[in-house]
């Protein structure tokens, strides 16, 4: 065997397994904790994050990415002040409305085979997200505070501008006053969950690569 053809076949011998191995990609860095291509994967074969309707793939592993760095980001927070145990039933709970996202829970034992999961798995993952959840409502739900002029406010603006506009009745403000109640806290906790989400951000370093 002349030099070249050693060289070459050494030159062989040293690419062909970086070709026969499946690498992952990192999707995005936080600080030094990466987040995989294959967590996105995972992600939406469980369809573990609900799908906004007329997303796109693209735009709903996109979406997937971004929720996984605001759930990380936040859980850091968590574990600052000490993550909530969370009841068995709360887990089973939510397992549940995953489940429901699949046409029968045979899909769903599908799906974990192809994200390479086991039920157990998914359960931990569940028990962080509700962590998460846990800390948000006994950390930013007090703060949020709806008066009855702002109910009144909702109540004659947006909230009867929709129910003209499907063609249904406006009940008297008494009769709703509840429910927009409701509606409006949800409406500022989302807002306190995003602006603590947009702060924990600006003070980590974040790197995006891909979501596919």
């Amino acid at each position: 065997m002349t030099a070249m053809k050693r060289l070459l076949l050494a030159g062989l011998l040293l690419v062909t397994p970086a070709y026969a191995v499946t690498v992952d990609r990192i999707a995005a860095v936080i600080d030094r904790q990466v987040l995989t291509v294959s967590e996105v994967n995972q992600m939406a074969e469980l369809r573990f994050f609900p799908r906004v309707a007329g997303r796109s793939e693209d735009d709903y592993r996109h979406d997937i990415l971004e929720a996984l760095i605001a759930q990380a980001l936040r859980y850091r927070d968590v574990e600052r002040f000490g993550a909530q145990d969370i009841p068995k039933d709360s887990i089973e709970a939510r397992l549940v409305e995953i489940q429901h996202r699949f046409a029968s829970p045979a899909e769903l034992d599908a799906a974990l085979a192809r994200a390479e999961l086991t039920p157990d798995e998914l359960r931990a993952l569940i028990k962080r997200q509700l962590q998460v959840e846990a800390y948000i409502q006994e950390r930013f739900a007090p703060m949020v505070f709806v008066s009855n002029e702002d109910i009144a406010d909702y109540y004659n603006g947006p909230w009867r501008q929709q129910r003209v506009e499907r063609g249904l009745p406006v009940p008297p403000l008494n009769d709703v006053r509840e429910e927009i109640r409701t509606l409006i806290r949800s409406r500022q906790l989302d807002q306190q969950i995003e602006t603590w989400t947009t702060q924990l951000r600006a003070r980590a370093n974040v790197d995006v690569y891909a979501w596919r």
